[in-house]
């Protein structure tokens, strides 16, 4: 939840208000922005050695698992 904000200037007059309705869209547009330069980044195609495949492949051969 936002409340609306003063702010007061350096003789501590009333500057201005920022409304709850500014700082939301405020919030959202700085967290939209965030998502787009931030966001999840799949770990892209890693590539298996031949060491390991076969390591699997002997503890998980074809078929060993049931499907039912």
């Amino acid at each position: 939840m936002l409340f609306p904000v003063t702010v007061y200037n350096a003789q501590g007059k009333v500057k201005k208000v920022v409304s709850k309705e500014m700082l939301h869209r405020r919030h959202w547009k700085i967290f939209k922005n965030n998502e787009k330069r931030y966001g999840f980044q799949g770990a892209g195609n890693q590539a298996i050695t031949k060491e390991l495949k076969a390591k699997l492949d002997l503890e998980f051969y074809p078929g060993s698992i049931n499907n039912n």
